[in-house]
């Protein structure tokens, strides 16, 4: 009897050498919904707000309140599609489907954010139904790990890290280009026209990534996803792992940090008086600091230890937005205090983030990771409120105060997470 020649190669293997034929289209869909998505993200966090503060004239704390109540909203939806998308079977695939209703539902509900300046509307579209329909494509955080194989998977996150960046500057660029000056506030035209162009490339982006993408079939049974929520919602689990616990309460802080310079980031840019000479002369200057701090503290991260690189940065980036938060829009003082601020914050956050991966259980990170999204969400909040508090009554740099004490505050919790850097004594 003669054997076919294929029919002793395994299954697994079959399916890699017909998956592989498609992955660099795969990559490709996947640069272009990560640049697509991070651009709407970064209009959502400052068009958005800049909308309810300068157009629709409401307080900066409605923005911060929006955001904290879609945080919590986000969160919760953010587990639940995830979960969903675990156990969904269709011919599109798992989580495909759900990326494609959530990409066009958020882009027309972020065009009809700007139709309606009553502050419940406001509160109604930004803060629950965009929460909503945003998570939605939360799945596609699974998307590479489904797609690419294991050994490829670190070169592909580093270029979809780089296509992140170019998100942000596809926004920031004609931001700044059309940046009124003199303290002045863009248009409510010049905010549709970013909003609604936000809106499209987010739809585009969630049409092509349909349109390339075939997942792999899925050989095991979809179970009850109902069921799989409460296992990530298990509080007892969590808390028989002290180290997580205690790295958990210091992250929400961190986040509030985070989110208290961040939600107002295009506010605070439209209120400062710049100086095109000064910007020329200490842009560098400033681009060249946060590239040696990270350099060293990164580098620092992995030879001296987690919490050391922590405490340094949250130490010392307080200090740069203090100076921030008094710079009075002087320029000169304005740029000192960048150049110190975030090559020391950013240093901080790279050595928590792995610090975070050093203390979660292998058997049980994805359920820890969506346990870490509700305090993010949770702090998000928190620093948003706080930060629009301060803001309102003592001017928009104060932002950066807000964020200097929560960054400082963080520091009690952040000092009885231990080490989890061991060198090997040779």
């Amino acid at each position: 009897m003669t054997l076919d020649s294929n029919s002793d190669i395994p299954h697994e293997k079959k399916l890699a050498q017909k998956t592989s034929l498609h992955l660099t289209r795969w990559i490709i869909a996947l640069c272009i919904f990560t640049a697509g998505s991070f651009t709407f993200n970064e209009i959502a966090s400052g068009w958005f707000g800049s909308y309810v503060y300068f157009i629709a004239g409401k307080e900066l704390i409605w923005w911060g309140t929006i955001t904290l109540i879609g945080s919590i909203v986000g969160a919760i939806f953010y587990l639940i599609w995830s979960t969903v998308s675990d156990n969904l079977r269709t011919k599109l695939g798992r989580r495909i489907p759900l990326i494609l209703i959530g990409g066009l539902a958020t882009s027309g509900l972020a065009v009809l954010f700007i139709e309606n300046d009553n502050i419940i509307w406001l509160l109604i579209d930004g803060g629950i139904l965009i929460a909503i329909t945003r998570n939605m494509l939360g799945p596609a955080r699974s998307l590479t790990p489904d797609l690419i194989p294991q050994e490829k998977r670190g070169r592909i996150n580093t270029l979809l890290i780089i296509m992140t960046n170019v998100g942000s500057t596809i926004v920031w660029i004609p931001a700044l280009i059309l940046l009124p000056g003199g303290g002045e506030h863009y248009s409510r035209e010049t905010h549709v026209l970013f909003i609604t162009a936000g809106a499209i490339i987010l739809t585009l982006s969630c049409i092509i990534l349909t349109i390339l993408v075939r997942e792999p079939p899925v050989r095991e049974p979809p179970g009850y996803w109902i069921q799989d929520l409460k296992k990530v919602l298990d509080w007892h689990e969590m808390k028989k792992n002290q180290d997580f616990f205690k790295i958990f309460i210091a992250n929400l802080f961190l986040s509030a940090a985070d989110s208290a310079i961040f939600t107002y980031l295009l506010p605070f840019v439209e209120s400062i008086n710049f100086n095109l000479t000064a910007v020329i002369i200490a842009g560098p200057i400033v681009g060249a600091c946060i590239g040696l701090g990270l350099y060293f503290l990164g580098k620092s991260t992995d030879k001296i230890g987690r919490k050391f690189v922590t405490i340094i940065g949250f130490i010392f980036a307080p200090m740069g937005a203090w100076i921030i938060a008094f710079s009075v829009n002087n320029i000169w003082l304005l740029m000192v205090g960048f150049g110190l601020f975030f090559p020391f914050y950013l240093g901080g956050v790279t050595a928590v983030e792995s610090w975070l991966q050093d203390i979660l259980p292998k058997e049980a990170r994805g359920r820890f990771f969506g346990l870490i999204n509700i305090t993010s969400a949770i702090g998000v909040g928190i620093g948003a409120v706080f930060s629009g508090f301060l803001a309102d009554r003592f001017g928009i740099f104060w932002i950066f105060a807000a964020s200097a004490m929560i960054l400082w505050t963080s520091l009690i919790f952040f000092l009885r997470v231990p080490e989890t850097l061991k060198h090997v004594k040779k």
